[in-house]
């Protein structure tokens, strides 16, 4: 259940934070020859993105399912 709902809520987010965060930055991707740094900046993106989910399971999620078996 945990999995599903985190990756579900990356699924969701992570086309967006992608096209946002590139778009913000597109001076340094474009300057960048190797790729390294879209590299870098993707898993920063991903850690970000499971670390809200994760959150966010927790503080709402979780707490609401909790009720419900009581």
């Amino acid at each position: 259940m945990v999995s599903l709902i985190i990756g579900g809520w990356v699924g969701l987010t992570l086309p967006i934070l992608f096209s946002v965060v590139f778009g913000l930055l597109k001076s340094i991707v474009n300057a960048d020859d190797t790729g390294i740094s879209m590299i870098i900046i993707s898993i920063l993106i991903c850690i970000l993105a499971v670390y809200v989910g994760i959150k966010l399971f927790e503080k709402k999620i979780q707490l609401r399912l909790e009720k419900r078996k009581r």
